[in-house]
């Protein structure tokens, strides 16, 4: 009898995206430079789900910029 596995299959890898440019707030937008600005601050705090977050925010802005 053979060695029972402990998992399903091999392991799933994602692509490592953080050279990728982060989105950039619009001139004029309160709401954009607001989460710049958090964005900002949770990188300086270490809080990398945040800066995530708050980059995927800026991605799905209100449409018409």
């Amino acid at each position: 009898m053979t060695e029972p596995r402990s998992y399903p299959s091999a392991p799933v890898v994602l692509p490592d995206r953080t050279n990728e440019l982060e989105p950039t707030p619009v001139d004029g937008c309160a709401g954009c430079t607001e989460l710049a600005n958090v964005r900002d601050r949770a990188r300086s705090g270490g809080d990398m789900t945040t800066v995530s977050d708050c980059n995927v925010y800026l991605r799905r802005h209100p449409e018409g910029h």
